[in-house]
C-alpha cells in the first residue's frame, strides 16, 4: 500500500528526484524533455478540426440547412447551393489551420532536435534535447542554451560560480551570477564522480515563478538547502564560463519556461463577436418571416388554394379529407421551404470571404517593406490570420520595458565635471545643437595614402592595410545651449552656457526625429559585420556631400576620396544652411589609446583635450569611475573584457577606459588601473556596497600616504552629504542635472573625500564594533556609513543613456495621439522604470503630477489612492474651462484640415483662428493647473453624445501613475480594484514596476474585464508570455535571442517602432476594409433575398423563387464575390503616409463607429429599400405587358431575369460608389463581374439548357428593358449620392478633409511639419532627479571575499608588500579584545557581510579585519594561523575570508 501511494503523495505535495537513477525517477512518471506546441497530429487533424469548426454557430447553421435541402418535400433549391459553399469554407479553414499547425510542428522539431551532452553509464554522450530525462546529469559549454531546468553541481570557476544570460526569459542581456553548493564543487568535470553522484532532490512542484525555487538536496547523509541561485532555467545561455554540470530537475512542459507559456487561448475579434450577435438576430428575423409566411400560406391554401387543386395539386403526404389540417401541414412545410429560400440573408460565402480577406491582409503585413529590420533580416509576421481588424480597435497597450522599449544597452552620453558640461556639439554658424541619433551611413575610404602623422601632422605613407571604414552621420541641429561648438573652419570652440529664454521655455518640445527647418540630426551606431562588407557598395551615396565634422586633433584621419572632394567650402555651405541635410559628423578618435573600444562613440573633443592636458578635475572624475565599481576584468584572446553586474557600471568603466583610465585587474584587497599608460595600484580598504535604501556606493582606497573615499549615487543623496562652500558649483551642476534629466538620461552624482589616517582608524574600529553588534546592527552600520560619507567634495555628474530602440518616443507619442492608452509593465525597479518613462516620453515634465503607489499594506495603498483621487478632484474643480477641439472640428466644416490636425494633435495653434492655449499656471497643492486638460478625464456624457472626450488625452498635461509590484498586489484585490481602476483610467500613462509575469497577466485581465476594452500586449521574453496570451492581441519582439514571446504571439515585429505602423496603418486599414466589406455585403444580400418576400405576396406564399435557381446558387459565388473581396483587400480612404501623419484617423475604431448595430440596421434598411424598388418597378412595367411584336412579356421567367439583371447592375453601381481607392484589381473585378454575368447566363441557358433560356435575351431586345433598368438604377443610386455629398459638405470626416486636401495638392512643407505632436526628449529641463542605477546589493561582498575571483584564496597577496607582522598582531588583538561576543554577535544575521567583510586597514597603528569572522559565528582566525599574533614567520599575505563559510 505504501509503495503505491508514495508516488501519488510525492506528485501531490513535492517532487523527488534521484540523480543518475532512472528506475527511481520512472515511478513518478515525470515528463521528458519533449515539447509540443502543435494542436493536431496526422490522424487527429480531420476529426478534431471538423469538431472545432462546427462549434461555430454559422457552420452548424448551414449544416442544418443542408440536411433540410436533402428533403424533397420542403426544398425548392438543390442541396448543391449550400453544400459547395459549406465544403469550401470548411476546406479553406482546414488548410489554414493545417498550415499554422505545420509551422508549430517545424518549430517544435527544431527545439527538440537540439543537441545536449548527457552523462550515460559514466560516459558523456551527445543526445537530443527531447531525450533528456529528469535526473540526468548534463554538461553545458560556454554560449550554449540550457536544455532543461537543472541544479548546478560544478563549474569551471574555482568557487562554483557561473554566469548566465536570461534574454529569452526576461529580455535582459546583462549577466547574472549563479553558484553551486560548496559541497558539490569537488565533483568538477570528473565523469566518474559525477556518475556516482546519487543525491536526492526534494523540491516544489512545477510552477511559473521564474525567480523562486525551494528545495532540499540529501547527499551523504546531509541535507542542503536549495534556492533559485543554484538553478539554471531552460532558455538561459551560459556565458563567460567554460563549462558546468547540472542535474535535470524539471524537463519539457514542467520547465518554468514552458509553464510561463500557458495554454493557447482561442481569440476572436470584436467584429467576430458582433457578427455572431447579428447572425443570431438574423436567424430570429428569418424564423419570424418564415412563420409569418407559413401562416399566410396556410390561410391562402385554406381559403383559395383548395379550389385550385386541379392545377396546383397537393402533395400526396398532405391530408385531403379535412381542409384545415391539410392547409396547416402545407404551412408547416412552407416554413422550412422559406427557411431554405431565404437562407442567403446569411450566406456561407460571408465566412468564406471574411477568411480570404483576413488571409490576404496577413500577407500584406508580412510583405510590408516598411516593417523590415535589416539588422537582423527580420520582417513583420502575422502569426494568426483571424485578428487583423482587431489591430484597428486597440484601446490599451501593455508593454514590457527591457528589450521592448529599450535595447538594454547603456552608453556614456554626457557628463558634468567641476560645473562644466561636456558632450554637446554646436554648429557655430547657426548656434544650434547638433543632436546625435542612431542612423548611420558607412563608406570605405578609397585613399589611405595621405594621412597625418600623430606626432607631426606630416603626410606619411601608411603600411599596406585594408581601407578603413569611416562612419558618416546624418546631422540635425537644435537651437539649444551647449558647451562646445564646431566652426566652419573645423575649429572647436567652447561657448559659455546661456540662460534659457522665456520663449524657449514656453515653446513646445520639438520632435527630435522630425525633419524640420532649422533642425539637424546626427545619427550613429556601431558598424555591423554586414555593414562593413557593404561599405564599398554604399560609398557612392556620399560623394560630393558636404559635412559637419568636429575636429579630432592631430589624431584625426583626413577623409579622402569622395568625401574629401567636398572641401571646406562645401562644408561652409552646409553649415550655412538651415534646412535639414546630410552632414558628416565624425566621432572623437581614441585610437591613440591601445585599450580603446572601437564601438565607443564620443563627439565632444574638449573633454579628451582636458584629459590629455592633465586637467586635475577631469582626472579625478575618470579616476573615480575607474575605481569605484564592482566590475570584474579578464583577458580573453589578448583583449581586456569586463564583466559587470549592471549595464550602468559597464558603461561608466568603459568610458573611463576609453579616456585613458583603464581598469586592469582587481584582487579582494587591491585595484589596478592604468592612467595614460602608467600603472597605478590602490589598496582596497572598504567597499560600502550599494542598496536600494542607500542609493549610493563608496570605496575607500589607499595609495602611498594618501587615503580617499570615492562615492557615486543619486544626486539628491550625494548633495545632502557635501561639505559647505560649494554653492556655485552645486548650482551649476544642478543645472546640468536638470538638463540631463530633461533629456531622459540616467544620472549619477560623483563625490570624493580625502581621509586622514587617524580619522579612518577611529572610524574603522567603530565600524567593526557596529558590524559585530547584536542589536540594530543594520541601523548602526548605516549610521557609521553616513558618518564617513559626509563632508564630501562634488566631483561631477555622469549621464548615461539607456538606449531606447529607434523611434520609440515618436511611436509612443503617435499612439497616444491616436487615443490609445499605454501601460508599461516591467520587472525593473521604480527609478529605472520612471527614467525610461521620461526617456520615451511616456512621462513628461508637463504632467500635472506623477502619482507613486508604494504602500506595503492594504491600508497604506488605500490611503494613497484616496489622496490621488482628491488631487484629481481638485484639479478638475479649479482648472479653467477649455474648448473641445473635436467639437470644433465637427462643427466648423470650413476649417482647414491641416489646422484641424494641429488642434487635435495638441500642437500650438498659431496658424489657426483658434485662441492660443495659455501655459500651465503654477502648482497648487499636489497638482498643477492647466487650461489644456479639458479632455483628460473622460466625460461620460460626452461619450454618450458621440463626443470624443473620453478618448482625447492631451500630450502635455494630465497625470501618470507608477505602481510598485508589492502595492499592485493590493491594488488588484477586490476591495481596491475599483479605486485603482478609477484613478488609472484618468491617467495619461501607467507604469507598473517590480511586477511578476503573473501580475502582468492579471493587470491585462482586469482591464479586459472591468473596462471592456480591446487590449494589446507586447514583449520579448518568457516573462511576457502570460501577458501576451491574456491580451486580445499579443505582439512579440523578434530578432532577439529570446524568441519565447514570439512563439506565443499573434504578431511579431523586430522593433517597437513598427507597432505604430502595424496599428495605425495595417490595423486601421484592416478594420476599415472589414467594416466596409460587411456593410456592403449585408446590403447586397438583403437586396437580393428580400425580393422573394415581395414576390411571395403574389404567389400565395408558396415559397416560389423569383429568380432562376442557378442564379441563386452562383449569385454570391460568381457574380458579386470578387468585387467585394477586392474592396475588403485593397480599399483605403487615405494613404499609409497620411495614416501616420494624422493619428486621429484611428479614433473611429476605438469606438467601433464603422460597423455596429446602427450601421448594420442601416445596411438592412438600405437593402430592403433596394429590393422593394428592384421588384416593384419591373413588376409594374411588365405586369400585363405586351411587346411591340405582340408577344406577352408578363411571364414569371421574364420578370425574374429582368430583376436579376438590374440587381447585378445596381450592385456594380453601388460598389463603384463604395470604392474610394481604385486599383487594377478593382476595375477588373467590378466591371469583369458585370460582363461575367451576361457570359455565364448565356452559357447556362443556351449551352447547358437552363429553364430560363431566352428570357433575358428577349427582354433585352425591347427598349422597355433598358428604360426600366435606367429608371430603377437611378432611383437606387440618387439617394446614395445625395447622402454622400451631404456628409462631405456638412459633416465631413477627417479622412474626407485629408482626401480633399490631397486632391487639391496644396500641401505645404510648413504645415506638414506640425501634424504630429512633438515628442522630443532633447533640450528640455527638468526639476526631477534623473537618478537610475540598475545595480544590486551583494557584489561588493563577492569581491572582498574573493569568491568571484578566478584565483583561489591562497593566491591573493597585497600588491604593495602589505600584511606585515605588526599589522597582523594588531588585527588579532582587536578580535580578541571583543572576547566571546565575537562569536555570538554574528549568529543572528549576516548583514555585516554585505558591505563590510574584508574591509582592511593596513596602517601600522591599527589593522582590523572581519576576515576571520565566519557566517556561522565560528572564529577561525586562530585555527589556520592567519589570525594568530606574534609569529615572526608570518606570511606577508593578506588575511582572507574562508570562502566556504559565506552563504551568498
Amino acid at each position: 500500500m505504501g509503495t503505491k501511494t508514495q508516488p501519488q503523495l510525492a506528485k501531490e505535495n513535492e517532487r523527488r528526484i534521484r540523480a543518475n537513477d532512472k528506475e527511481f525517477n520512472a515511478q513518478f512518471k515525470y515528463h521528458n524533455n519533449y515539447i509540443k506546441t502543435s494542436k493536431y497530429s496526422l490522424f487527429t487533424f480531420l476529426p478534431f478540426n471538423l469538431l472545432e469548426q462546427f462549434q461555430r454557430l454559422a457552420n452548424f447553421y448551414f449544416l442544418c440547412l443542408l440536411v433540410l435541402q436533402l428533403i424533397p418535400a420542403i426544398s425548392s433549391l438543390t442541396p448543391v447551393t449550400t453544400a459547395i459553399p459549406l465544403i469550401g469554407v470548411l476546406t479553406l479553414t482546414a488548410v489554414k489551420d493545417a498550415y499554422d499547425d505545420i509551422q508549430r510542428h517545424i518549430s517544435d522539431s527544431q527545439v527538440n532536435n537540439r543537441k545536449s551532452k548527457t552523462l550515460r553509464n559514466g560516459k558523456l554522450v551527445e543526445a537530443k534535447w527531447s531525450e533528456v530525462q529528469v535526473g540526468d546529469v548534463i554538461r553545458l559549454d560556454n554560449n550554449q542554451f540550457v536544455a532543461a531546468d537543472t541544479l548546478l553541481l560544478s563549474t569551471s570557476e574555482p568557487n562554483g560560480l557561473c554566469f548566465i544570460e536570461t534574454a529569452e526569459l526576461d529580455g535582459e542581456t546583462n549577466l547574472k551570477a549563479k553558484q553551486c553548493l560548496t559541497e558539490t564543487i569537488e565533483l568538477g568535470d570528473r565523469h566518474d564522480l559525477l556518475w556516482n553522484f546519487n543525491g536526492e532532490i526534494i523540491c516544489e512542484r512545477p510552477n511559473n515563478l521564474l525567480n523562486k525555487f525551494d528545495g532540499t538536496l540529501i547527499w551523504r547523509g546531509q541535507r542542503f538547502a536549495l534556492d533559485n541561485e543554484k538553478i539554471l532555467l531552460r532558455g538561459c545561455v551560459l556565458r563567460n564560463t567554460q563549462w558546468c554540470y547540472g542535474v535535470v530537475v524539471f524537463a519539457g512542459v514542467d520547465t518554468k519556461l514552458m509553464q510561463n507559456s500557458g495554454k493557447t487561448q482561442f481569440k476572436s475579434t470584436g467584429v467576430d463577436r458582433l457578427l455572431n450577435f447579428i447572425i443570431i438576430g438574423i436567424v430570429l428575423f428569418l424564423v419570424s418571416i418564415c412563420a409569418l409566411f407559413a401562416i399566410g400560406c396556410a390561410i391562402w391554401e385554406g381559403l383559395i388554394g383548395q379550389h385550385f387543386q386541379l392545377y396546383l395539386p397537393w402533395e400526396h403526404i398532405i391530408p385531403k379529407d379535412y381542409i384545415p389540417t391539410g392547409a396547416t401541414v402545407i404551412g408547416l412545410l412552407v416554413f422550412f421551404s422559406y427557411a431554405i429560400v431565404l437562407n442567403t440573408v446569411v450566406p456561407i460565402s460571408l465566412y468564406v470571404s471574411v477568411e480570404v480577406i483576413r488571409f490576404v491582409q496577413s500577407f500584406l503585413i508580412n510583405w510590408d517593406e516598411e516593417m523590415y529590420y535589416p539588422t537582423t533580416n527580420t520582417y513583420a509576421k502575422a502569426r494568426t490570420t483571424t485578428l487583423n481588424e482587431e489591430l484597428g480597435q486597440i484601446q490599451y497597450i501593455f508593454s514590457d520595458k527591457t528589450g521592448t522599449l529599450t535595447q538594454n544597452i547603456m552608453t556614456f552620453n554626457k557628463c558634468s565635471i567641476n560645473g562644466r558640461s561636456y558632450g554637446d556639439v554646436i554648429d557655430l554658424r547657426t548656434g544650434e545643437l547638433v543632436e546625435i541619433t542612431e542612423q548611420q551611413t558607412i563608406f570605405q575610404n578609397s585613399n589611405t595614402n595621405n594621412r597625418p602623422s600623430p606626432s607631426s601632422g606630416a603626410i606619411v605613407a601608411p603600411p599596406a592595410a585594408p581601407p578603413p571604414i569611416i562612419l558618416v552621420h546624418k546631422a540635425e541641429v537644435h537651437a539649444k545651449k551647449t558647451s562646445m561648438v564646431v566652426t566652419s573652419s573645423g575649429e572647436a570652440q567652447v561657448l559659455p552656457d546661456r540662460p534659457r529664454s522665456d520663449l524657449e521655455r514656453s515653446a513646445p518640445p520639438m520632435d527630435a526625429s522630425e525633419k524640420r527647418p532649422g533642425l539637424k540630426h546626427v545619427r550613429y551606431s556601431a558598424p555591423s559585420r554586414s555593414q562593413d562588407e557593404d561599405a564599398g557598395r554604399l560609398s557612392p551615396r556620399l560623394g560630393g556631400c558636404g559635412g559637419l565634422s568636429p575636429p579630432v586633433g592631430n589624431e584625426e584621419r583626413r577623409i579622402s576620396g569622395g568625401f574629401k572632394r567636398s572641401g571646406a567650402g562645401c562644408m561652409q555651405r552646409q553649415l550655412s544652411r538651415t534646412s535639414s541635410c546630410d552632414k558628416a559628423l565624425q566621432s572623437v578618435d581614441f585610437s591613440a589609446n591601445p585599450h580603446h573600444e572601437s564601438d565607443f562613440r564620443w563627439y565632444d573633443r574638449t573633454l579628451l583635450d582636458a584629459v590629455r592636458s592633465d586637467e586635475e578635475h577631469s582626472h579625478v572624475f575618470f579616476r573615480l569611475l575607474a575605481l569605484c565599481h564592482t566590475v570584474m576584468a579578464e583577458t580573453v584572446d589578448g583583449k581586456l573584457e569586463y564583466q559587470a553586474q549592471s549595464p550602468d557600471e559597464a558603461a561608466l568603466v568603459s568610458a573611463a577606459r576609453n579616456f585613458g583610465f583603464v581598469f586592469r585587474t582587481r584582487t579582494p584587497n587591491s585595484i589596478t588601473i592604468e592612467v595614460m599608460g602608467q600603472t597605478e595600484e590602490y589598496e582596497l580598504l572598504n567597499i560600502l556596497d550599494f542598496n536600494n535604501v542607500r542609493k549610493r556606493m563608496s570605496v575607500i582606497l589607499r595609495r602611498g600616504d594618501s587615503m580617499v573615499l570615492y562615492c557615486k549615487g543619486a544626486d539628491n543623496v550625494i548633495y545632502d552629504r557635501l561639505h559647505g562652500g560649494q554653492e556655485d558649483l552645486k548650482a551649476r551642476t544642478q543645472d546640468h542635472l536638470n538638463k540631463f534629466a530633461g533629456e531622459g538620461l540616467r544620472t549619477l552624482a560623483l563625490a570624493e573625500r580625502r581621509l586622514t589616517e587617524q580619522y579612518y582608524n577611529d572610524w574603522r574600529s567603530r565600524q567593526q564594533e557596529a558590524a559585530l553588534s547584536m542589536d540594530s546592527r543594520e541601523q548602526k552600520l548605516n549610521a557609521i556609513y553616513e558618518e564617513i560619507e559626509s563632508e564630501m567634495q562634488l566631483v561631477g555628474v555622469t549621464a548615461i543613456e539607456d538606449k531606447l530602440q529607434d523611434g520609440v518616443p515618436k511611436s509612443i507619442a503617435n499612439l497616444q495621439n491616436a487615443g490609445i492608452k499605454i501601460w508599461v509593465l516591467t520587472g525593473d525597479k521604480q527609478e529605472t522604470a520612471i527614467n525610461i518613462g521620461y526617456s520615451c516620453q511616456l512621462l513628461t515634465d508637463e504632467l500635472a503630477d506623477v502619482f507613486i503607489v508604494d504602500g506595503n499594506s492594504v491600508e497604506e495603498v488605500e490611503k494613497q489612492l484616496r489622496q490621488f483621487k482628491e488631487s484629481i478632484k481638485i484639479y478638475n474643480r479649479f482648472r479653467p474651462g477649455g474648448f473641445d477641439p473635436f467639437d470644433r472640428l465637427n462643427s466648423d466644416s470650413n476649417m482647414d484640415p491641416l489646422s484641424v490636425t494641429m488642434t487635435q494633435t495638441s500642437a500650438f495653434m498659431q496658424e489657426t483662428n483658434l485662441p492660443p492655449t495659455p501655459p500651465p499656471p503654477p502648482a497648487i497643492s499636489v497638482v498643477t493647473f492647466s487650461a489644456e486638460c479639458n479632455d483628460l478625464f473622460g466625460d461620460e456624457k460626452g461619450s454618450e453624445d458621440g463626443g470624443t472626450a473620453s478618448i482625447v488625452v492631451d500630450e502635455n498635461t494630465g497625470f501618470a501613475l507608477v505602481v510598485n509590484g508589492h502595492s499592485l498586489v493590493h491594488c488588484l484585490s477586490p476591495e481596491l480594484e475599483n479605486k485603482f481602476l478609477d484613478i488609472a483610467s484618468q491617467c495619461k500613462a501607467v507604469i507598473c514596476c517590480r511586477v511578476t509575469p503573473l501580475q502582468k497577466a492579471l493587470v491585462v485581465e482586469l482591464i479586459k474585464r472591468a473596462k471592456n476594452a480591446v487590449t494589446l500586449a507586447i514583449g520579448d521574453g518568457a516573462n511576457d508570455v502570460s501577458m501576451i496570451k491574456a491580451a486580445h492581441i499579443g505582439v512579440g519582439i523578434s530578432g532577439q535571442e529570446g524568441l519565447q514571446a514570439v512563439l506565443s504571439s499573434d504578431y511579431s515585429i523586430a522593433q517597437f517602432r513598427y507597432l505604430e505602423r502595424l496599428l495605425l496603418v495595417h490595423g486601421r486599414w484592416s478594420y476599415y476594409r472589414m467594416c466596409k466589406f460587411l456593410r456592403y455585403f449585408f446590403y447586397k444580400n438583403f437586396a437580393f433575398t428580400l425580393c422573394h418576400c415581395w414576390y411571395s405576396l403574389f404567389c400565395g406564399f408558396s415559397a416560389q423563387t423569383v429568380f432562376d435557381p442557378m442564379f441563386i446558387s452562383v449569385y454570391n459565388l460568381f457574380y458579386t464575390s470578387l468585387p467585394v473581396l477586392a474592396l475588403g483587400v485593397f480599399e483605403q480612404d487615405v494613404s499609409d503616409k497620411n495614416s501616420l501623419e494624422f493619428p486621429r484617423l484611428y479614433t473611429p475604431g476605438l469606438k467601433s463607429e464603422l460597423f455596429n448595430i446602427r450601421e448594420f440596421i442601416y445596411s438592412v434598411l438600405h437593402g430592403a429599400f433596394t429590393s422593394l424598388v428592384l421588384f416593384l418597378i419591373p413588376y409594374g412595367v411588365y405586369k400585363d405587358g405586351v411587346s411591340a411584336n405582340g408577344f406577352i412579356v408578363s411571364d414569371h421567367m421574364t420578370l425574374g431575369a429582368v430583376v436579376a439583371t438590374i440587381l447585378i447592375v445596381d450592385n456594380t453601381a453601388q460598389i463603384s460608389l463604395y470604392t474610394s481607392y481604385w486599383t487594377v484589381v478593382n476595375h477588373v473585378t467590378i466591371w469583369g463581374s458585370l460582363v461575367w454575368y451576361f457570359v455565364l447566363d448565356y452559357f447556362y441557358n443556351y449551352v447547358i439548357g437552363g429553364p430560363y433560356v431566352g428570357s433575358l435575351t428577349q427582354a433585352m431586345k425591347d427598349l422597355t428593358f433598358w428604360v426600366t433598368m435606367l429608371i430603377t438604377v437611378m432611383t437606387l443610386v440618387a439617394p446614395v449620392l445625395a447622402y454622400k455629398f451631404y456628409l462631405l459638405d456638412v459633416h465631413p470626416s477627417l479622412s474626407d478633409k485629408i482626401r480633399q486636401k490631397s486632391l487639391k495638392k496644396i500641401h505645404s512643407r510648413a504645415s506638414s511639419d506640425v501634424r504630429r505632436t512633438a515628442s522630443s526628449r532633447r533640450g528640455r529641463r527638468s526639476v526631477r532627479s534623473g537618478y537610475a542605477f540598475a545595480h544590486q546589493e551583494g557584489f561588493g561582498r563577492l569581491i572582498t571575499s574573493g569568491k568571484i575571483m578566478h584565483k583561489l584564496p591562497q593566491d591573493f597577496a597585497f600588491p604593495l608588500g602589505l600584511g606585515t607582522k605588526k599589522t597582523q598582531v594588531l588585527h588579532n588583538n582587536l578580535n580578541s579584545a571583543d572576547g566571546p561576543n565575537s562569536k555570538s554577535n554574528n549568529v543572528t544575521g549576516q548583514h555585516m557581510v554585505n558591505n563590510n567583510t574584508n574591509m582592511r586597514q593596513n596602517q601600522n597603528q591599527n589593522h582590523s579585519s572581519m576576515a576571520d569572522i565566519t557566517a556561522d559565528g565560528r572564529d577561525i582566525g586562530g585555527d589556520d594561523g592567519r589570525g594568530s599574533g606574534g609569529s615572526d614567520d608570518m606570511s606577508p599575505r593578506a588575511p582572507c575570508q574562508d570562502l566556504d563559510t559565506i552563504n551568498l
